[in-house]
């Protein structure tokens, strides 16, 4: 109760104060009405572990309040970080996952819409700080245009799906637009952005740990769910993804001729649906711009199938899956940039590009599935303050999700193998192993 009250008191004293003067809470403000500005109500609902899993503490606010003798009613989402340690701070880099946030919304969604004509679907910018300790960011609540987050956490329809790939086809179709028709500006928007994931070398020991953990749980989920794949294979897989810091850092780099901007991090949490009357989907939008980068664009492609619909949907119906996300892709492409799509960007060249990052998907699958699955009841906070064994970290990270975790990994590791020969591009295609510890 007294971080709500906190909460509501630095809203109504600090921040609203500061959105009604940068121009994002009224139309038409003047300094001469400022002393109009009265807040009313606030209520704040927390979104708390079991709707989300989210590293921040974030809530949703109704703010009534008067301007210029007219009542308003804003509905806000705000984003901020916990109060933690400077250690746990800059391990998590909430520093340049707050940094990219902020350049999305203030320099890189302005030129999007410029080039979309507004159509981009993205929620209202209001208000964000990025300090040494502390970040925010505030926007609007977007469930009030009729956008909302799935209510399964995975395992999502093919529907979903197909609406989910169409959508990023055309978000990374007009970004080679930008980064063909106008290389400077691409690079002005791209060149803030900062890694957000494996930038740093400071780990904590018991991420380690449970990273080291999950490559067994996966080796021992494709001996149990898919003996036939050979062991060779599976120990390769192992080797490459066992510095999962080395290894991520070389996998997400930017690559010529296919880097461009990409989500980071698209998946169920990150995205929003609107639906019609009989709960079908009708359009997504993405939000959550903490990872963006200019990276190649089978990271986002690759982690949505991988974490948000499972095998059953997505080995029978790739290749529906990959045309259609192909087909916006060059649709997007053509319209924006006038132009026919390059050969770097066949078909072919993406089917290739999407096997090299299948490691690098089911190592997100290895380490974060089991919290979709089987979600624990505690809180960020709780959970950055728990203290837990070795072997109680290696318990949680072989057990939980169970048998659905296992076979879904185990599954993806098939499907991996299968592209690889299907493609002939080896899982290790680019990446350097020569720093990687002996295994």
């Amino acid at each position: 109760m007294k971080k709500i009250e906190a909460e509501t008191e630095w809203l109504r004293s600090t921040i609203l104060p500061k959105i009604l003067k940068n121009g994002r809470l009224v139309e038409n403000y003047s300094d001469s009405k400022a002393n109009t500005f009265k807040v009313g109500d606030i209520e704040i609902d927390v979104i708390g572990h079991k709707e989300a899993f989210m590293l921040t503490f974030c809530y949703r606010a109704i703010i009534n309040f008067e301007y210029d003798e007219e009542k308003f009613q804003h509905k806000m989402v705000v984003k901020k970080t916990h109060e933690m340690s400077p250690e746990m701070y800059d391990a998590v880099q909430f520093g340049s996952l707050f940094s990219n946030e902020i350049n999305f919304y203030t320099e890189i969604l302005p030129e999007i819409q410029k080039l979309t004509g507004g159509k981009f679907a993205a929620p209202k910018y209001y208000y964000s700080e990025l300090n040494r300790y502390s970040a925010v960011v505030i926007l609007e609540n977007f469930s009030e245009q009729g956008w909302r987050v799935t209510k399964d956490r995975v395992g999502l329809s093919l529907k979903h799906a197909l609406i989910a790939v169409d959508y990023l086809g055309k978000f990374h179709g007009f970004a080679y637009a930008i980064k063909h028709t106008n290389p400077e500006k691409f690079a002005q928007l791209t060149n803030c952005l900062r890694e957000s994931r494996y930038a740093t070398d400071e780990l904590h020991p018991e991420w380690v740990l449970s990273m080291k953990t999950i490559i067994k749980r996966i080796v021992k989920a494709v001996g149990t769910f898919q003996p036939q794949i050979d062991k060779e294979f599976v120990k390769h897989l192992a080797n490459v993804i066992s510095d999962f810091r080395l290894y991520g850092r070389q996998r997400v780099a930017r690559r010529e001729p296919l880097a461009t901007l990409s989500h980071g991090d698209y998946l169920r949490n990150n995205v929003a649906y609107k639906y019609n009357d009989k709960e079908e989907p009708l359009e997504i939008m993405m939000f959550d711009y903490q990872t963006l980068r200019d990276s190649s664009p089978m990271i986002d492609l690759s982690v949505f199938l991988a974490l948000s619909i499972y095998a059953d949907v997505r080995y029978q119906n790739f290749e529906e899956i990959f045309e259609k996300y192909s087909s916006a892709l060059y649709d997007s492409y053509r319209e924006h940039a006038k132009d026919e799509v390059p050969e770097s960007m066949s078909r072919a060249e993406l089917l290739k590009e999407y096997v090299r990052f299948l490691p690098y998907s089911v190592s997100i699958t290895g380490s974060f599935l089991m919290n979709l699955v089987a979600p624990l009841d505690i809180s960020v906070e709780e959970m950055f303050a728990k203290k837990m064994s070795d072997a109680e970290i290696i318990d949680q990270t072989m057990n939980q999700g169970g048998e659905i975790v296992d076979k879904e990994v185990a599954h993806q590791v098939k499907e991996m193998l299968e592209l690889s020969q299907l493609t002939g591009v080896s899982i290790d295609d680019d990446i350097d192993m020569e720093k990687w510890p002996k295994s």
